[in-house]
């Protein structure tokens, strides 16, 4: 079965729906799958090898709105005129405008990681066309999944269709590089155990950094925080923060190679995680995986699947975060426990295998026609 994945940068992933489709494309290989993925070019370095996958790099337009939309259009039109798959499988809703293009020739399953337009760094005519986008993702797909259950119930209420939850996944064959890690934290003064840590692929403000740099100004025991991540995409707020900072607080930029990044969690007194907005956080994810004791936002996102193992707090009052790293920094014992407790649950229960088994089963459905599938 020929499978040709739209919608995302490229690969190697660096975040976002990029992680999950490299976390499922090479599990699905073993199940008879052969999956193509097409890349924007100057996020897949020239010579970049996938065993099992073929790469398709195309050139695309420069800019914030363009490139994205550029990439999206030539990989349809190659796909439409050029490819040979038996499916498509199209990645973030904000892609479904080259939808029609795509079913003049294929059937799709398209995948929503979230709702792009509730993100701060689009403006409000973008967010306007954004969300214009919902349209065609649930009524010219062949089949609709979500990442976030919320999502999915919220979308079969407001569309009338059945929709498909599909959650995030984690994998264990990343291991935590601790000497990088060790490198990144001897540069900015820090000590294994003695931080705390933030991480966002790209922070903006529905991330809330804001709020971890605030508590930790205010936090007695001065422990620092670790703020990881690019502050490029909202120029104004990345600003706002480095004015905001303490004497705690040290700024590191993103971290692309995984395995550092995992050595950073693996290291830290705990993951801050404030989020205002999310479908199913990779960062929360793996970080519960790799047994990190997390502190994060109440939004029933996060509580859907991190449930009773995780310390969280009310994101609207910022007293209640700092009474909740007060109380994490005091009962080191019970924090771990919960730790331990997340680690061996979510490994269980969202391994990458599963989820590939659950795409693979989809597809077959949908190749098929099964299920009253379009």
């Amino acid at each position: 079965m020929k499978i040709a994945f739209v919608g995302i940068k490229g690969l190697p992933a660096r975040g976002g729906a990029e992680r999950v489709v490299e976390g499922i494309i090479t599990r699905l290989i073993p199940l008879g799958v052969e999956p193509t993925v097409y890349c924007d070019r100057s996020y897949t370095p020239a010579g970049t090898l996938i065993p099992g996958v073929k790469l398709i790099r195309l050139p695309v337009l420069p800019g914030k709105y363009l490139r994205s939309t550029s990439l999206n259009i030539l990989a349809a039109l190659h796909a439409v005129f050029r490819g040979c798959y038996d499916l498509i499988h199209l990645h973030n809703i904000e892609a479904s405008f080259v939808l029609p293009l795509l079913r003049l020739r294929y059937k799709v399953i398209s995948t929503s990681h979230g709702a792009a337009y509730w993100r701060a760094k689009w403006g409000p005519v973008a967010k306007r066309l954004i969300r214009l986008m919902d349209v065609p993702f649930v009524r010219w797909s062949t089949a609709v999944t979500f990442v976030s259950a919320k999502d999915a119930r919220e979308f079969q209420r407001r569309f009338g269709r059945e929709t498909v939850y599909i959650p995030n996944g984690v994998g264990l064959e990343y291991l935590p590089d601790r000497t990088g890690a060790q490198k990144i934290l001897a540069a900015h003064g820090l000590m294994e155990k003695q931080y705390l840590l933030f991480v966002a692929g790209r922070i903006e403000p529905t991330k809330g950094a804001h709020l971890a740099i605030e508590a930790v100004n205010r936090l007695e025991n001065r422990y620092p925080l670790l703020v990881v991540g690019d502050l490029s995409q909202v120029l104004e707020y990345g600003r706002q923060l480095k004015a905001m900072a303490g004497p705690n607080v040290r700024f590191q930029g993103l971290v692309e190679q995984r395995e550092t990044l995992f050595g950073l969690m693996a290291g830290a007194t705990c993951l801050v995680f404030p989020s205002l907005v999310e479908a199913m956080s990779m960062v929360l994810l793996e970080a519960a995986s790799i047994g990190v004791p997390v502190v994060c936002s109440d939004i029933s996102e996060n509580l859907e699947f991190m449930g009773a193992d995780a310390i969280y707090f009310d994101p609207a009052y910022i007293e209640s975060l700092i009474e909740q790293l007060r109380w994490l920094l005091a009962h080191e014992q019970e924090s771990r426990q919960i730790a331990d407790r997340a680690k061996a649950r979510i490994r269980a229960e969202y391994s990458w295998d599963i989820v590939a088994a659950r795409y693979d089963e989809l597809y077959r459905a949908c190749v098929s026609g099964a299920g009253g599938l379009a």
